[in-house]
């Protein structure tokens, strides 16, 4: 697993190098030396901060995922002093929800272009196409563990350990049909290394970049707590695109033996219901996250970046390595956004949004006519 140990690496190089290559790594602890959970979520012994976690957090509801799958929902204070054990994992606790997001304070440019979360539609759960936050705290006892799984809806997610140590497995997409069917894919871990398969640790205040569709596997070595969110941006629009254009297929197919009892605008509605329930986004909502991206990045005449071969076609430029060298020469920021790296971003996410919206609005109205 590469880790990336120099603070000052150009965030447009990682951008370009995992981000739009779909490729997993490990930001070293300088990315969260910062934080405000590290500094008081822990003690200096790097164990969890047990009564000052009660003291500020010990009312608040959270979910409890029990080992037969079920989930229990109790207050903070009695996870920390009764329940915590391998079979009973703080999982899912939308606490940014609750506290705000001054646990981590700035995020490093990098994870912070999140169309889920950090967007001004994300504040209000009427406006946010996913109809909630897609950010949470894990709190683990040593042998807790997360089964074999990739994220919701294609989704990048990123993984901060605030204090402890967790064994991490990830697959390479697709090769992950190798395993179908295990809750535990170490079952397999001859064929681990031939497939690409690979195993790591992460220690206290590194970040895991878990990019698009790629499934893993997480052991806590240790009492461990985490931050993680779930998010989507113009590295992997295509793919959440792909996933909600492949799930709607699949829905239709399964309903087709009940469009009888609908007339048609019913049975679309019926069709948005399961695909939004199934998968947490449907086709009518992907196209308004497209909407709300393009209205909000609509910059200033002139200054909107332009390749020299795609012009406003950005979504085409960023698909040509030849044209990556250019874009690395716009600023060399790594902790900050400049104005000429934050016009480029928001050019290239008006472009791309731009391009993935008029492609959702043929394939998914060809979709639901030839079907």
């Amino acid at each position: 697993m590469i880790k990336i140990s120099n603070s000052q690496t150009p965030w447009l190089e990682i951008l370009l190098k995992f981000g739009f290559s779909n490729k997993p790594f490990v930001f070293e602890n300088w990315a969260t030396e910062s934080w405000e959970a590290r500094r008081k979520w822990v003690n200096l012994d790097g164990t969890p901060n047990v009564e000052y976690l009660k003291t500020t957090f010990g009312n608040s509801k959270v979910p409890i995922a029990l080992e037969n799958g079920d989930v229990i929902s109790q207050s903070f204070e009695e996870y920390l002093d009764f329940g915590k054990s391998p079979e009973k994992y703080l999982k899912d606790w939308h606490f940014q929800n609750e506290f705000g997001t001054s646990c981590y304070q700035k995020l490093h440019p990098f994870l912070s272009r999140d169309f889920v979360n950090r967007e001004k539609w994300t504040e209000n759960r009427d406006e946010n196409p996913f109809g909630d936050d897609y950010r949470f705290v894990y709190y683990g006892a040593s042998g807790s563990w997360t089964k074999f799984h990739s994220d919701v809806v294609s989704s990048h997610s990123w993984s901060a350990n605030i204090c402890g140590r967790k064994l991490w497995i990830m697959v390479p997409p697709g090769k992950e049909h190798l395993f179908a069917g295990l809750e535990d894919i170490r079952e397999k871990s001859e064929i681990f290394e031939e497939n690409g398969v690979f195993e790591f640790v992460q220690e206290a205040g590194e970040i895991v970049f878990v990019p698009s569709n790629w499934y893993h596997q997480v052991h806590n070595l240790t009492e461990t707590i985490s931050i993680n969110h779930n998010w989507i941006n113009s590295t992997n629009l295509h793919l959440v695109f792909d996933f909600i254009k492949n799930r709607n297929s699949d829905v239709l197919r399964e309903l087709k033996d009940c469009e009888d009892l609908y007339d048609r605008k019913e049975f679309e509605d019926q069709i948005e219901l399961v695909l939004f329930a199934d998968a947490r986004l449907n086709k009518a909502r992907f196209s308004k996250l497209c909407e709300l991206v393009m209205e909000s990045r609509k910059i200033q005449e002139g200054k909107f970046w332009k390749c020299d071969e795609h012009g406003e076609e950005l979504h085409l430029c960023i698909s040509h390595p030849k044209c990556h060298p250019k874009i690395l020469k716009i600023c060399s920021c790594s902790q900050n956004f400049c104005e000429k790296c934050l016009n480029f971003i928001e050019s290239l996410e008006f472009s791309i949004s731009r391009h993935f919206f008029s492609r959702a609005q043929d394939a998914f109205r060809r979709t639901a006519i030839d079907f």
